[in-house]
Parts: structure tokens; sequence; C-alpha cells
């Protein structure tokens, strides 16, 4: 396979990559122009534009995120779990109505017996590309986690995509420090203040019982009000750290798939409520995941 493009579009950021016939990243642009940021009658017109800015207006397009969802350029369909390179490239979607030869990557989902219902669109190609590089042992069975807006704890077994969950962390931690009482002056982190959200997290009473907690400890002077964020983090990411934890297997390792940003807080938790990880920067998982989804395809 030759040179191909491929695109990362989210919701809040644009990534746009040439790769090789291996995988490797040869060229690339990236942006904060998240498909929440660029009006659906300008999408094209924006990929367009990113694509001439590469000189790589003659290559196959692969897409995934919010980019292939109902707020995005073309809507692509979710596929069942388990999930893998296969099913994947076997139902890409092709856009319609453009000069651009662009496929989207469908979305996966996960229905239970109970009526739970999961999706997600983007972090399915990170994981493929993860698999790319792990061990047999790894790809038999692993526990994956991707923070973010909205976290995805993914299930690996036998090199698919077999069950995953999604954590409300970040859009909620937004919510809360912009639009609640709970932050109410300017913020410093505070290592203190965060690991005694950790440890409130712990506690038997549950999330909505402690996340007064983030104000009424500044009000009595349990920690500075400048603090308060720090606290509503901690708690925020423990509780959901905690509550996948208890499911693990006995020593079994995390994965942990994002930036150094988010690597630290995540890793602290998982230090915390002693859970064995590993940390990969994800920045070329997404290139690799498409990368071989495309192969598949046969493009």
């Amino acid at each position: 396979m030759s040179e191909v493009l491929v695109c990362d579009w989210g919701t809040s950021s644009f990534r746009l990559m040439c790769v090789d016939g291996a995988g490797k990243i040869v060229g690339q642009v990236s942006t904060n122009r998240g498909v929440k940021n660029v009006p659906q009658p300008e999408m094209e017109g924006y990929l367009k534009a990113q694509i001439l800015a590469m000189d790589g207006d003659d290559l196959p397009l692969l897409l995934c995120g919010m980019v292939g969802s109902g707020i995005g350029w073309y809507e692509a369909p979710y596929v069942a779990c388990p999930a893998s390179r296969r099913s994947l490239g076997r139902n890409l979607v092709k856009v319609p109505d453009t000069d651009l030869t662009a496929w989207c990557v469908p979305g996966v989902k996960c229905v239970t017996d109970l009526g739970t219902a999961e999706v997600m669109r983007g972090e399915e190609t990170q994981v493929i590309g993860w698999l790319t590089q792990a061990s047999e042992q790894e790809q038999a069975q692993s526990t994956l986690c991707l923070p973010g807006t909205h976290s995805k704890w993914v299930q690996v077994e036998g090199g698919e995509i077999c069950s995953f969950s999604t954590a409300f962390t970040g859009e909620l931690y937004a919510l809360l420090t912009e639009h609640s009482v709970l932050v109410q002056e300017e913020q410093q982190f505070s290592s203190a203040a965060f690991v005694a959200g950790l440890a409130a997290s712990a506690q038997e009473s549950g999330l909505i019982h402690q996340l007064f907690n983030a104000r009424s400890r500044s009000v009595l002077g349990l920690q500075p009000a400048s603090a308060s964020a720090s606290y509503l983090s901690g708690l925020l990411i423990g509780s959901e750290v905690a509550a996948v934890g208890g499911k693990l297997r006995r020593g079994e390792r995390i994965h942990l798939i994002c930036g150094d940003s988010l690597a630290v807080p995540y890793g602290k938790a998982m230090e915390y409520f002693r859970l064995p990880y590993r940390h990969y920067s994800g920045d070329t998982f997404a290139a690799l995941g498409l990368h071989a989804i495309a192969r598949e395809h046969g493009l």
C-alpha cells in the first residue's frame, strides 16, 4: 500500500496525517477546529484546505471520530462488539457527493442484555493501533483506559474490542468547574487537595454525596479556595478509576493511552489504588489504527 491520508477529527480537535506504506507518519497538521467548531456546511471546505496545504489532494482519505457522527461531515453507522480491524475495514462508508476519495470509519456500539448502551467514535482506531504493537499475551486479554472528555475503558479479548464502558469524567469536571458553586475563585493545582479527592472517592458514601466537599472544605478552611478544582479532579478521576479497578483480575496491568497532561493525574489515581499500569503516549496509535483499517479495506 502506498501513501494514504488519515484524519482523526473529533469534537474539539482535528488531526490530518499522511502515512506511508508501513504506517509511519510522514506529514501532519493539527488544529483545534473540532467538529463542534466548524459548521457542518463548511466541513468539506475546511478539510480540503488542510489537504491542499499538505499536497495530498490526489491521495485516498480515511477519517475517524465525530466527523462520522450525526453532527459531523457524513454519518457512518456503528458496528457491534466484538469489533476488529476486519469488521471496521469491511464496514467503511464511502462519502458521497464529493470529489475527494474519502471513507469514514464506523463507530462501535455495545448493548448488554441489561439494557446498558455504549458507543464510541475515534477511540476504536486508537485501540486497533495499540493492538498492532501489542504482544500476543496482551492481545489475548487486556484492559485499556483512554481518558478524555468521555473516558473509555475497553476490554480486549482475542485481538478484538469485546466490550467497553464510558466515564463522563472530563465533561462533568468542565461543567462543575464552570457552572456550579463548587469552584468560585482563580485556581492553582494542589497535589494535597487532589490526593484528598482521591481519598474521598474511596469512601462508601459515593460520588453524589462527596461533590459538595469541593466547596465546603474551602469554606471551613480545610483547603485553600484555589484548590477546589484540584480536589474535584481527584474525586472524579478517583471515582472513575476505583469503579473499574475493583473489577480487574488480581495484578492485572491497565494500559493507559493518553497524552502526558492526563497521564499524570490518572497515573496518580492508579498508584493510589495500587493498580499496575503502563502509559502510552497515543499520538501515533490513531495513525497506526487507521493505516491497519485502510489496509484491511484494500486502500
